[in-house]
């Protein structure tokens, strides 16, 4: 088979190259100007607008000397801009080597391909040589970083930039070693040693790259999503003056607990704090919150693992005890009766008063018909004990 077939035309593959980084760089800056983005988006952008002027400068070499110099430091930078933004991206990541240290591969690369070029611009093997191994080295030393970022495993898209990083040295490996071996000797056949193939590898890798950044992006993203929905649910899940699951949660986590306790077991407990609102009145809504809290905390205390207590009002609330008779029901009621009177005079809180009311869960029965029991106990111990206050009392009806 011919072997011309698989020639690559260098000035038709740099123009091709060039189009096809303007359009990589063009799609970064149009997601940056209408989607959300982060800390560090805008070096990878501009990470990919100078490798763009790299193949730009060799198209306008001729019009001046100075253009391949610059070439080569718009193309070493590209590994060392990347891992600039993801030290942005990954702000509190401690990175092995500190930010400042980044430029200096690019810029001694481009020091050492100039001295090679000043001395004999003829060779060819030299120059190639010397950028091939500052930008192995570039892409070697960004891919160290890329590791110290914490769970790049546990990120596909961060191992993904890990792999191009590590092609990106290999796919250049072969060129160096052949630049290496034909260093000062006069070139009959350029392309021996730019090798168009690895250049056009470079280029798919570099693009590739980009559309991992684009998906590191939509990853943050997603993770931010997760986490509103995550403290939203958590809003409407647990009440924040109190700390204890809203109405509708505890109906959620106590039905469960219902149906895995032995039938006919557990008891529902509903407390209520007495004359709340003149206790907001009188001293404040401070003072009301405080007793609020300091219901639910020694509530939660008192509480065993399985048992789940909510608010489910203004000064309501409502606990599920499974496996517990209602004797023992009766003795944690006044225990809580005890260690609120205690809590509340060591604070130096106002008085307040508590009134209970609890019943056990019939055989069969759902936890709905238990709760409206348990609350027309506790207006029976209200009735009972003549609405007269006294500080943490137990009235309650059986």
């Amino acid at each position: 088979m011919d072997s011309s077939l698989f020639e690559l035309h260098l000035p038709t593959l740099t123009v091709v190259v060039c189009l096809v980084l303007i359009t990589a760089a063009a799609l970064m800056t149009l997601v940056g100007l209408t989607q959300r983005v982060y800390r560090g988006f805008w070096w990878w952008t501009t990470a990919q607008w100078l490798t763009t002027l790299s193949p730009v400068c060799l198209l306008l070499r001729d019009l001046s000397p100075w253009m391949l110099p610059l070439s080569a430091l718009l193309s070493l930078q590209w590994p060392l801009m990347m891992l600039a933004g993801l030290r942005r991206f990954h702000g509190r990541t401690r990175f092995p080597m500190p930010g400042w240290a980044d430029p200096v591969l690019p810029l001694l690369g481009t020091a050492a391909y100039a001295a090679v070029w000043a001395r004999d611009a003829s060779d060819m093997a030299a120059r190639v040589a010397v950028f091939s191994l500052f930008n192995v080295a570039g892409y070697l030393y960004a891919m160290w970083h890329v590791q110290a970022i914490p769970g790049w495993r546990l990120s596909p898209y961060l191992k993904a930039v890990r792999l191009f990083l590590i092609g990106g040295a290999v796919l250049q490996a072969p060129r160096l070693v052949t630049a290496m071996q034909n260093w000062g000797i006069p070139l009959s056949d350029p392309q021996h040693i730019q090798q168009p193939a690895v250049l056009l590898g470079l280029v798919v890798a570099v693009m590739m790259s980009v559309y991992m950044c684009l998906l590191l992006t939509y990853e943050r993203t997603e993770q931010e999503l997760r986490e509103s929905h995550r403290q939203l649910r958590e809003l409407a899940d647990i009440d924040m003056l109190t700390q204890v699951p809203t109405r509708r949660h505890f109906n959620e986590i106590a039905e469960a607990a219902l149906r895995l306790s032995r039938p006919g077991s557990a008891v529902v407990l509903r407390i209520d704090i007495d004359h709340l609102r003149q206790l907001n009145d009188l001293h404040g809504h401070a003072a009301g919150d405080d007793a609020l809290k300091l219901v639910a905390t020694h509530a939660r205390a008192l509480l065993g693992e399985r048992d789940v207590i909510g608010r489910i009002g203004g000064d309501q609330f409502v606990a599920l005890l499974p496996d517990m008779a209602l004797q023992d029901a009766l003795h944690l009621a006044r225990r809580l009766v005890r260690t609120v009177a205690q809590a509340r005079d060591a604070r130096g809180l106002p008085g307040l008063s508590l009134t209970f009311g609890m019943v056990s869960v019939r055989e069969g029965e759902a936890l709905g018909p238990a709760l409206t029991r348990a609350e027309q106990a506790l207006k029976e111990g209200r009735h009972d004990d003549g609405r007269q206050s006294r500080p943490c009392r137990d009235s309650m009806s059986l």
